[in-house]
Protein backbone atom coordinates (compact mmCIF):
# COMPACT_ATOMS: atom_id res chain seq x y z
CA UNK A 1 0.00 0.00 0.00
CA UNK A 2 1.21 3.60 -1.05
CA UNK A 3 2.76 5.59 1.79
CA UNK A 4 0.59 8.87 0.88
CA UNK A 5 2.34 10.76 4.09
CA UNK A 6 5.51 10.61 5.41
CA UNK A 7 6.92 12.60 8.30
CA UNK A 8 10.61 11.89 9.04
CA UNK A 9 12.39 13.24 12.17
CA UNK A 10 10.21 16.40 12.24
CA UNK A 11 11.13 19.31 14.54
CA UNK A 12 9.17 22.30 15.41
CA UNK A 13 10.48 24.72 17.94
CA UNK A 14 8.82 27.97 19.37
CA UNK A 15 10.71 31.10 21.11
CA UNK A 16 9.96 33.93 22.64
CA UNK A 17 13.22 35.72 24.21
CA UNK A 18 14.94 33.60 26.52
CA UNK A 19 11.99 30.96 25.69
CA UNK A 20 12.38 28.16 24.24
CA UNK A 21 9.78 25.09 23.52
CA UNK A 22 10.46 21.69 21.42
CA UNK A 23 6.97 21.07 20.66
CA UNK A 24 7.64 18.40 17.79
CA UNK A 25 10.15 16.49 19.04
CA UNK A 26 12.25 14.10 16.72
CA UNK A 27 8.71 12.86 15.27
CA UNK A 28 8.17 10.17 12.31
CA UNK A 29 5.67 8.00 10.86
CA UNK A 30 3.66 7.51 7.74
CA UNK A 31 0.30 6.87 7.05
CA UNK A 32 -1.13 5.10 3.77
CA UNK A 33 -3.75 5.41 1.45
CA UNK A 34 -7.21 5.05 2.38
CA UNK A 35 -6.38 4.94 5.88
CA UNK A 36 -7.95 6.46 9.31
CA UNK A 37 -4.32 7.64 11.15
CA UNK A 38 -5.15 9.07 14.70
CA UNK A 39 -2.78 10.98 16.65
CA UNK A 40 -3.32 10.74 20.24
CA UNK A 41 -1.96 12.55 23.21
CA UNK A 42 -2.73 15.35 26.20
CA UNK A 43 -3.37 18.90 26.20
CA UNK A 44 0.07 20.21 24.77
CA UNK A 45 1.41 17.33 23.61
CA UNK A 46 2.09 18.18 20.27
CA UNK A 47 -0.74 17.16 18.11
CA UNK A 48 -2.31 20.61 16.74
CA UNK A 49 1.77 21.53 15.57
CA UNK A 50 2.74 18.75 14.02
CA UNK A 51 -1.11 19.17 11.62
CA UNK A 52 -0.55 22.52 10.70
CA UNK A 53 3.21 21.57 9.57
CA UNK A 54 1.35 19.05 7.76
CA UNK A 55 -0.70 21.48 6.05
CA UNK A 56 1.69 24.45 5.73
CA UNK A 57 0.32 26.74 8.00
CA UNK A 58 3.88 25.95 10.51
CA UNK A 59 7.36 26.07 9.24
CA UNK A 60 9.54 23.53 10.88
CA UNK A 61 13.10 23.51 11.71
CA UNK A 62 14.16 19.94 11.33
CA UNK A 63 13.23 16.99 9.22
CA UNK A 64 10.42 17.01 6.62
CA UNK A 65 6.65 16.09 5.67
CA UNK A 66 6.08 14.73 2.02
CA UNK A 67 2.74 15.11 0.95
CA UNK A 68 2.49 12.13 -2.01
CA UNK A 69 6.45 12.58 -2.40
CA UNK A 70 6.55 16.49 -2.28
CA UNK A 71 8.60 18.02 0.41
CA UNK A 72 6.15 20.83 2.60
CA UNK A 73 9.57 22.76 2.98
CA UNK A 74 10.30 23.25 -0.62
CA UNK A 75 7.27 22.30 -2.51
CA UNK A 76 4.38 23.47 -0.22
CA UNK A 77 2.29 24.44 -2.98
CA UNK A 78 2.43 21.40 -5.22
CA UNK A 79 1.99 19.33 -1.87
CA UNK A 80 -1.48 21.37 -0.63
CA UNK A 81 -3.04 20.12 -4.07
CA UNK A 82 -3.54 16.70 -2.00
CA UNK A 83 -4.45 17.95 1.45
CA UNK A 84 -7.38 19.75 2.94
CA UNK A 85 -8.23 20.78 6.52
CA UNK A 86 -10.39 20.83 9.48
CA UNK A 87 -8.72 23.04 11.98
CA UNK A 88 -9.18 23.16 15.94
CA UNK A 89 -12.92 22.58 15.43
CA UNK A 90 -14.90 23.93 12.81
CA UNK A 91 -12.95 27.42 11.99
CA UNK A 92 -12.84 26.63 8.12
CA UNK A 93 -16.29 28.10 7.69
CA UNK A 94 -18.06 31.18 7.32
CA UNK A 95 -20.74 31.66 9.98
CA UNK A 96 -22.80 34.23 8.11
CA UNK A 97 -23.18 32.35 5.09
CA UNK A 98 -25.65 29.55 4.28
CA UNK A 99 -24.70 25.67 4.12
CA UNK A 100 -24.43 26.33 0.41
CA UNK A 101 -23.09 29.51 0.13
CA UNK A 102 -20.05 27.90 1.87
CA UNK A 103 -19.64 25.21 -0.33
CA UNK A 104 -19.50 27.23 -3.18
CA UNK A 105 -16.97 29.53 -1.64
CA UNK A 106 -14.29 27.05 -0.89
CA UNK A 107 -14.46 24.92 -4.11
CA UNK A 108 -14.40 28.52 -5.96
CA UNK A 109 -11.09 29.20 -4.43
CA UNK A 110 -10.07 26.31 -5.19
CA UNK A 111 -10.34 26.89 -8.96
CA UNK A 112 -13.64 25.32 -9.16
CA UNK A 113 -16.88 26.76 -10.67
CA UNK A 114 -19.94 25.63 -9.37
CA UNK A 115 -21.18 23.85 -12.03
CA UNK A 116 -18.22 21.51 -11.76
CA UNK A 117 -19.12 20.71 -8.03
CA UNK A 118 -22.90 21.00 -8.59
CA UNK A 119 -23.34 16.83 -8.87
CA UNK A 120 -20.86 16.49 -5.41
CA UNK A 121 -22.04 19.20 -3.79
CA UNK A 122 -25.86 17.28 -3.75
CA UNK A 123 -23.67 14.02 -2.80
CA UNK A 124 -21.86 15.65 0.32
CA UNK A 125 -25.28 17.17 1.34
CA UNK A 126 -26.85 13.96 1.10
CA UNK A 127 -24.14 11.91 2.77
CA UNK A 128 -24.29 14.22 5.67
CA UNK A 129 -27.52 15.19 6.02
CA UNK A 130 -27.74 18.73 5.24
CA UNK A 131 -30.37 18.70 2.33
CA UNK A 132 -32.99 20.83 4.60
CA UNK A 133 -29.92 23.09 6.23
CA UNK A 134 -28.67 23.92 2.91
CA UNK A 135 -30.29 27.53 2.45
CA UNK A 136 -29.70 28.35 6.69
CA UNK A 137 -27.46 30.64 7.51
CA UNK A 138 -24.52 28.51 9.54
CA UNK A 139 -24.91 30.41 12.70
CA UNK A 140 -27.79 29.26 13.07
CA UNK A 141 -26.89 25.71 13.24
CA UNK A 142 -26.13 23.21 16.37
CA UNK A 143 -22.61 22.35 16.49
CA UNK A 144 -22.92 19.52 15.62
CA UNK A 145 -24.32 20.51 12.67
CA UNK A 146 -21.48 23.37 11.86
CA UNK A 147 -19.24 20.35 12.54
CA UNK A 148 -20.70 18.27 9.37
CA UNK A 149 -20.51 21.56 7.45
CA UNK A 150 -16.54 21.72 8.03
CA UNK A 151 -15.89 18.73 7.19
CA UNK A 152 -18.39 18.34 4.27
CA UNK A 153 -16.21 21.63 2.84
CA UNK A 154 -12.82 19.67 3.30
CA UNK A 155 -14.41 17.37 1.12
CA UNK A 156 -15.78 19.15 -1.55
CA UNK A 157 -12.34 19.69 -3.62
CA UNK A 158 -12.11 15.87 -3.59
CA UNK A 159 -8.38 15.96 -2.33
CA UNK A 160 -6.85 12.71 -1.21
CA UNK A 161 -5.71 13.89 2.30
CA UNK A 162 -8.17 14.99 5.06
CA UNK A 163 -6.68 16.30 7.71
CA UNK A 164 -8.81 16.42 10.68
CA UNK A 165 -8.37 18.37 14.43
CA UNK A 166 -10.62 17.58 17.03
CA UNK A 167 -13.80 16.43 14.85
CA UNK A 168 -15.71 15.09 17.70
CA UNK A 169 -15.11 18.03 20.01
CA UNK A 170 -17.93 19.15 22.44
CA UNK A 171 -19.97 16.80 20.38
CA UNK A 172 -22.82 15.07 22.57
CA UNK A 173 -22.95 11.75 22.63
CA UNK A 174 -25.36 10.54 19.91
CA UNK A 175 -23.45 13.31 17.31
CA UNK A 176 -20.25 11.80 17.94
CA UNK A 177 -21.50 8.85 17.28
CA UNK A 178 -22.45 9.66 14.05
CA UNK A 179 -19.45 11.37 13.29
CA UNK A 180 -18.05 8.19 13.78
CA UNK A 181 -20.10 6.68 11.32
CA UNK A 182 -19.62 9.38 8.92
CA UNK A 183 -15.61 9.47 9.10
CA UNK A 184 -15.24 5.35 7.93
CA UNK A 185 -18.01 5.46 5.23
CA UNK A 186 -15.46 8.93 3.66
CA UNK A 187 -12.85 6.10 4.49
CA UNK A 188 -14.29 3.45 2.72
CA UNK A 189 -16.74 4.81 0.20
CA UNK A 190 -14.15 7.14 -1.12
CA UNK A 191 -10.83 6.17 -0.03
CA UNK A 192 -9.63 9.01 1.09
CA UNK A 193 -7.09 9.21 3.51
CA UNK A 194 -7.88 10.83 7.05
CA UNK A 195 -5.41 11.91 9.99
CA UNK A 196 -7.60 12.91 13.08
CA UNK A 197 -6.30 14.24 16.08
CA UNK A 198 -8.60 13.43 19.42
CA UNK A 199 -8.79 13.29 22.79
CA UNK A 200 -11.99 11.28 22.11
CA UNK A 201 -10.89 7.74 22.45
CA UNK A 202 -14.00 6.31 21.15
CA UNK A 203 -13.29 7.68 18.35
CA UNK A 204 -9.91 6.52 17.73
CA UNK A 205 -10.90 2.80 19.04
CA UNK A 206 -13.76 2.58 16.43
CA UNK A 207 -12.50 4.67 13.23
CA UNK A 208 -8.72 4.70 13.30
CA UNK A 209 -6.79 1.61 11.58
CA UNK A 210 -3.26 2.81 13.28
CA UNK A 211 -2.00 5.40 15.84
CA UNK A 212 0.54 7.20 17.13
CA UNK A 213 0.37 8.59 21.18
CA UNK A 214 2.27 11.18 21.70
CA UNK A 215 3.63 13.06 24.61
CA UNK A 216 5.86 16.09 25.05
CA UNK A 217 6.54 16.50 21.52
CA UNK A 218 7.58 12.29 21.19
CA UNK A 219 5.88 9.30 20.36
CA UNK A 220 5.73 6.83 23.02
CA UNK A 221 3.32 4.51 21.18
CA UNK A 222 2.86 4.00 17.58
CA UNK A 223 0.93 0.62 16.19
CA UNK A 224 -2.23 -0.59 14.97
CA UNK A 225 -5.17 -0.18 17.44
CA UNK A 226 -5.93 -3.93 17.48
CA UNK A 227 -1.99 -4.89 18.15
CA UNK A 228 -1.88 -2.19 20.95
CA UNK A 229 -4.77 -3.65 22.55
CA UNK A 230 -3.32 -7.47 22.57
CA UNK A 231 0.20 -6.14 23.71
CA UNK A 232 -1.38 -4.67 26.71
CA UNK A 233 -4.08 -6.73 27.43
CA UNK A 234 -1.80 -9.80 28.14
CA UNK A 235 -2.12 -11.93 30.95
CA UNK A 236 -4.05 -9.18 33.31
CA UNK A 237 -6.00 -10.93 36.05
CA UNK A 238 -8.24 -9.43 38.92
CA UNK A 239 -8.28 -11.84 42.15
CA UNK A 240 -11.02 -10.74 44.45
CA UNK A 241 -10.49 -12.42 48.00
CA UNK A 242 -11.39 -12.30 51.77
CA UNK A 243 -8.44 -11.95 54.64
CA UNK A 244 -5.14 -10.55 54.45
CA UNK A 245 -2.15 -11.31 52.41
CA UNK A 246 0.92 -12.00 54.93
CA UNK A 247 4.41 -11.66 54.32
CA UNK A 248 4.94 -14.87 52.70
CA UNK A 249 2.85 -14.88 49.99
CA UNK A 250 3.31 -11.77 48.67
CA UNK A 251 7.04 -12.52 48.80
CA UNK A 252 6.43 -15.71 46.58
CA UNK A 253 4.13 -13.70 44.34
CA UNK A 254 6.62 -10.74 43.86
CA UNK A 255 8.84 -13.32 42.52
CA UNK A 256 6.60 -14.10 40.22
CA UNK A 257 4.04 -11.25 38.86
CA UNK A 258 5.93 -8.15 36.78
CA UNK A 259 3.44 -5.57 38.31
CA UNK A 260 0.90 -5.81 41.38
CA UNK A 261 -1.90 -3.77 42.43
CA UNK A 262 -3.96 -4.06 46.22
CA UNK A 263 -7.23 -2.70 46.50
CA UNK A 264 -8.08 -3.10 50.41
CA UNK A 265 -12.10 -3.16 50.58
CA UNK A 266 -14.60 -3.24 53.70
CA UNK A 267 -16.40 -6.47 52.23
CA UNK A 268 -13.33 -7.96 50.80
CA UNK A 269 -10.24 -6.81 48.96
CA UNK A 270 -8.84 -7.15 44.68
CA UNK A 271 -5.50 -7.46 43.80
CA UNK A 272 -5.04 -7.09 39.89
CA UNK A 273 -2.13 -9.14 38.84
CA UNK A 274 0.13 -8.99 35.64
CA UNK A 275 1.77 -11.89 34.72
CA UNK A 276 4.43 -12.89 31.41
CA UNK A 277 2.38 -15.90 30.51
CA UNK A 278 -1.15 -17.36 31.63
CA UNK A 279 0.29 -20.25 33.24
CA UNK A 280 1.72 -18.80 35.75
CA UNK A 281 -1.77 -17.90 36.88
CA UNK A 282 -1.23 -21.88 38.22
CA UNK A 283 1.89 -21.28 40.26
CA UNK A 284 -0.21 -18.35 41.78
CA UNK A 285 -3.48 -20.82 42.55
CA UNK A 286 -0.91 -23.25 44.55
CA UNK A 287 0.32 -20.22 46.65
CA UNK A 288 -3.28 -19.12 47.21
CA UNK A 289 -3.98 -22.09 48.59
CA UNK A 290 -1.25 -22.45 51.43
CA UNK A 291 -2.43 -18.42 52.13
CA UNK A 292 -4.95 -17.57 55.06
CA UNK A 293 -6.92 -16.25 52.65
CA UNK A 294 -10.46 -16.83 50.96
CA UNK A 295 -10.89 -17.00 47.47
CA UNK A 296 -14.02 -14.93 46.17
CA UNK A 297 -13.59 -15.04 41.98
CA UNK A 298 -10.67 -14.73 39.63
CA UNK A 299 -11.55 -12.18 36.44
CA UNK A 300 -9.32 -11.56 33.46
CA UNK A 301 -8.91 -8.11 32.77
CA UNK A 302 -9.44 -6.42 29.41
CA UNK A 303 -8.27 -3.06 29.09
CA UNK A 304 -9.77 -0.36 26.38
CA UNK A 305 -7.65 2.10 24.55
CA UNK A 306 -8.30 4.70 27.11
CA UNK A 307 -6.65 2.86 29.67
CA UNK A 308 -3.88 1.86 27.51
CA UNK A 309 -3.35 5.78 26.59
CA UNK A 310 -3.70 6.47 30.44
CA UNK A 311 -0.82 3.55 31.21
CA UNK A 312 1.51 4.72 29.14
CA UNK A 313 1.61 8.40 29.75
CA UNK A 314 2.15 6.96 33.65
CA UNK A 315 4.97 5.21 31.91
CA UNK A 316 6.33 8.97 30.90
CA UNK A 317 5.81 10.90 33.45
CA UNK A 318 2.66 12.46 32.40
CA UNK A 319 0.50 12.79 35.43
CA UNK A 320 -2.31 15.54 34.20
CA UNK A 321 -4.06 14.39 30.89
CA UNK A 322 -6.47 16.66 29.94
Amino acid sequence: MKEILQISNLEKVYSNGSFVKKAVDNISFSVNTGEIFGLLGPNGAGKTSIIKCICGLLDYEGGDVLVNGYSMKSKRRKGLKYISAVLEGNRNIYWRMTVDENLDFFSGINGMSRSSIKDRKEYLLQQFQLQEQRNQVVNKLSRGMKQKVAIAISLITNKDIVLLDEPTLGLDVAMSHEMRKLLRSVAKEEGKTILLSTHDMNVVEETCDRLVIINEGQIIAKDTVSNLKTVFNNDIYQISYIGVINNSLMSGMEKIVVKLEIKEGEDHSKMIIHLHEATELFRIFEMIKEAPIKLISIDRVTKNLEGIFLDLLKEAGTHEVF
